[in-house]
């Protein structure tokens, strides 16, 4: 069995120190989503996770909170537009090796903003020969929209074990043909329940109902939520040596990544 090479994600970015972010945020040194960030990832050959959402005068930053209180107190920096990390991320692209991004979706206000920032970030994809990253978090019915108009986009389903938000759809939900027939790939996320959505089984399953990548999120994500995996990093390490053990996985998207390249 050939085995994959799994995908390190820099969650936001590779900012500094590495860790929880609710644990480090009042420690950078290099903020999360900034172009600091980004291009210490793609030094290291990590794939890079944002966030975009719509902004001030109708452009589209990369933010994960919908104001700046959190992050006031690195004024030196500047938070990213998606022009400019593509722009970035292209200047990467070496013999047919592409940088890969995984955008998130963020919502404001506008109940139009999810089919809208994906037509964006579309469009971003093509214009700077990205197309090989991901878009995630769209619902249902925007990723329907997204699909008709951008038959090639890679759309992730966020999967975990319960509705949290209108964005994440339950294993049983996902399998149906609504879904299959409408993302291509599948951001597993599980925040609270060990081994709800991180077992062999279920990875399988999506593997074999999702034409493209299976993706998952390390636990220390969800250090809020009090994931039991998520405050410690021997078993994190433990953790990704059994994912990438199982062989289904394309990537991990980390706080870590300095530690899961060490083992990857």
């Amino acid at each position: 069995m050939v085995m994959k090479k799994v995908t390190i994600i820099a969650h936001r970015g590779g900012f500094l120190p590495e860790g929880p972010i609710p644990k480090v945020q009042n420690k950078y040194t290099i903020p999360e989503n900034t172009l600091e960030a980004f291009k210490r990832a793609l030094e290291n050959k990590w794939a890079v996770e944002t966030d975009v959402r719509e902004w001030e005068d109708s452009d589209f930053a990369l933010i994960h909170d919908s104001n700046t209180v959190r992050i006031s107190n690195y004024p030196q920096f500047k938070i990213s537009t998606l022009d400019e990390l593509c722009q970035l991320a292209s200047r990467y692209i070496k013999n047919e090796q592409v940088p890969f991004i995984a955008f998130q979706i963020k919502r404001g206000s506008n109940p139009k903003s999810g089919a809208e920032i994906g037509r964006v970030v579309a469009k971003k994809m093509e214009q700077y020969n990205l197309k090989d990253s991901i878009l995630f978090d769209a619902t249902l019915e925007e990723a329907q929209i997204l699909y008709q108009e951008f038959p090639w986009l890679n759309l992730s389903v966020s999967v975990g074990e319960e509705n949290y938000s209108p964005t994440i759809y339950t294993p049983d939900q996902a399998l149906g043909r609504k879904f299959t027939s409408s993302y291509t790939s599948v951001w597993a996320d599980e925040w609270k329940i060990p081994g709800s959505i991180y077992n062999e089984r279920l990875l399988k399953n999506l593997r074999r109902a999702f034409s493209g990548r299976i993706d998952v999120v390390s636990p220390e994500l969800h250090y809020n939520e009090n994931h039991p995996l998520s405050q410690d990093l021997e078993k994190l390490i433990e953790f990704w040596k059994e994912i990438i053990r199982w062989n289904i996985a394309d990537g991990i998207c980390t706080d870590y990544p300095t530690a899961l390249n060490s083992i990857s």
